[in-house]
């Protein structure tokens, strides 16, 4: 601020003071500008902690809802597996198993929820867990254990033979 501009904020009246009282009333303006900057400093570093908090808890609770989507699904896989190992071992062939893993299945893929692992993929040691080695190719031949994963992210891999 230059001077100029602390003239304008001294009254005529006040010019009448004498050189002394202009000097208190110029102190006290410049340390007035001083404490305005300080205080819009420290507002300013508030408002951009507040946002980086914000954009903080908005991470935080997405990634939270992602866990807790997986550790529900992961609390489903157990039945399923039961189901499949029923389906497996039926000897009467009863489509009403097959219905209700096609149902169950399906109400887990509207939340983006797929099953891998079947019988001729390619092993693949990201996805699948190998129980044991059969031949020399690195193809599935039987699948103990379905895998399931959400989008990219596996959930349990599948236990494979090869």
């Amino acid at each position: 601020m230059n001077d100029s501009e602390e003239e304008e904020i001294v009254n005529e009246d006040e010019e009448d003071m004498g050189p002394a009282a202009i000097k208190k009333l110029r102190e006290k303006l410049q340390k007035a500008v001083e404490e305005k900057q300080e205080y819009l400093d420290g507002w300013q570093r508030a408002k951009a902690d507040f946002a980086n908090f914000k954009r903080q808890e908005v991470l935080i609770n997405a990634d939270k809802e992602e866990r807790l989507k997986s550790d529900f699904i992961e609390t489903l896989l157990p039945m399923l597996d039961v189901l499949e190992l029923a389906i497996r071992h039926d000897k009467t062939n009863d489509p009403a198993l097959k219905m209700i893993e096609n149902k169950f299945l399906e109400s887990l893929k509207s939340y983006g929820v797929e099953k891998f692992g079947a019988v001729g993929d390619e092993f693949d040691p990201h996805k699948h867990e190998a129980l044991a080695e059969q031949g020399k190719e690195h193809k599935i031949t039987s699948v103990e254990r379905s895998g399931y994963k959400i989008d990219n992210k596996i959930i349990r891999p599948a236990q494979v033979i090869i």
